[in-house]
């Protein structure tokens, strides 16, 4: 069989598997597709880490003057010409914007960021604008912040939030007066409508971040969008890995709990804006990197010494719930149980009974991570996250091997990365890379596998 052939006939068979839900099978096939393709991609990761590692940069300082800041807020941006201006108007509204550093790092946006970016710095001298020739992914231009800054503590201002006037002025505060302290976060008020200002704004909720414990942590991304901490960590916890889309700031916290305390300030201080528009909203991609995420440092959980008996009146709730679940109820599905681990766990156990897994792991993790030392829901957690990762995967696998979005491709890698099948996501990762050459997620993590 000419080259070519077998080695569609191998994509094609491996995908069916995969459809099919046959992930050993699928595993075979890959194997074999890397071997007979082995030169070839292992050419397109050489193109690809030239491609990442040579990529001009193009800095223009206007009038900027160079010293030592307070803080560096540094700006991505990409096809974000619309939020710019109120971006640099609420940074510079900022009430330390004096010991205020803007570092505006523009991806090769093919929009007009940086006439606008210019325009401010003819007014202010605090302000740089560094532009690539290429695109990067968010977390490269973000190290090129980091290595840029001139800032003792930094922040990730986002071009589509905003800040009360005071907020940088707060939560330096708060690092500058806790010993030890490295990262400083505070709620946020949630609008669905852009450009707003945090006080002239539609918002009718809030996120109300919890204080900080590594479980907490670990359960969810407590430090949100806007957090602030130390340049310093990075010279000990790292800097942000390039491998995520989405998740690489949630990775590097959780890394920076190793070497300084975090502090919570339970107060609006940043308003986020929230729509099917950005990246955190497309697609599974961002939801399998925090599935990962959250595996990986799994082992970080600390025993809390809680019981795990249910607490009287949760029965009736359980009941009520068995109702609900099994049809003979009223209602949907529920939102988490509060903090009654038991009750979390035979919540999940009654939807992983009525083959509902999506909803079983939610409620098992939650147990799991109140009562961390509670064997029996570590592996109800760990059952039913295999069968939720399994169902994901045959749920989107549809069509051609070729799928329309290189995302889908890179959330199935993680999803079988995860359940241990590493030929069928170094396989998937290919596949994504051969469709978006340029693609320095891709590249990175089909790199990694292939190391293995």
């Amino acid at each position: 069989m000419p080259r070519q052939s077998l080695k569609q006939t191998l994509a094609i068979s491996a995908w069916d598997a995969l459809r099919e839900g046959e992930l050993e099978r699928s595993e075979h096939l890959c194997r074999a597709f890397l071997r007979l393709e082995r030169e070839r991609i292992e050419k397109a990761l050489r193109d690809g880490r030239e491609y990442m590692d040579s990529n001009p940069c193009f800095v223009r300082d206007g009038r900027y003057l160079p010293k030592d800041y307070l803080i560096t807020a540094i700006i991505s941006t990409h096809k974000a010409e619309r939020f710019m201006e109120g971006r640099l108007a609420d940074l510079l509204g900022q009430s330390i914007a004096d010991r205020l550093e803007i570092l505006v790092i523009d991806s090769a946006s093919p929009e007009s960021e940086g006439e606008i970016v210019a325009s401010f710095q003819r007014r202010h001298t605090n302000i740089r604008y560094l532009r690539t020739e290429r695109r990067e992914s968010i977390y490269q231009a973000w190290n090129r912040g980091v290595q840029t800054a001139r800032g003792t503590y930094l922040t990730n201002a986002n071009t589509d939030d905003r800040l009360r006037s005071d907020t940088l002025e707060r939560l330096t505060g708060m690092l500058e007066q806790g010993r030890g302290a490295g990262v400083a976060y505070a709620d946020a008020l949630i609008t669905g409508t852009e450009n707003e200002t945090f006080q002239a704004n539609s918002s009718v909720q809030a996120t109300r971040r919890p204080g900080f414990s590594i479980n907490a942590l670990l359960e969810s991304c407590i430090t949100g969008s806007q957090p602030v901490w130390q340049r310093a960590l990075h010279d000990t916890a790292g800097l942000f890995d390039i491998g995520y889309g989405s998740a690489g700031d949630y990775d590097f916290f959780i890394r920076a709990t190793r070497y300084c305390r975090f502090i919570n300030l339970p107060e609006p201080l940043g308003l986020v804006w929230t729509s099917p528009e950005t990246y955190s909203g497309k697609g599974i991609l961002p939801l399998m990197e925090f599935y990962e995420v959250r595996e990986c440092y799994r082992y970080l959980l600390v025993p809390t010494g809680r019981g795990d008996a249910v607490a009287p009146g949760h029965e009736d709730i359980r009941e009520a719930m068995r109702q609900i679940i099994s049809g003979s109820g009223c209602g949907d599905n529920a939102e988490l149980i509060g903090d009654a681990p038991s009750l979390n766990y035979r919540i999940g156990l009654l939807y992983e009974q009525a083959g509902d897994n999506g909803n079983a792991w939610r409620y098992l993790q939650r147990a799991s991570y109140l009562v961390p030392e509670q064997a029996d829901y570590r592996e109800a957690l760990q059952r039913s996250l295999a069968i939720n990762l399994r169902d994901i995967i045959k749920n989107e696998v549809q069509g051609e091997v070729n799928p329309a979005s290189g995302d889908l491709l890179q959330a199935m890698a993680i999803a079988t990365r995860m359940l241990g099948y590493f030929p069928i996501a170094a396989w998937l990762y290919a596949l994504a890379l051969e469709r978006e050459p340029e693609n320095s997620i891709s590249c990175v993590n089909l790199e990694r596998l292939l190391a293995r």
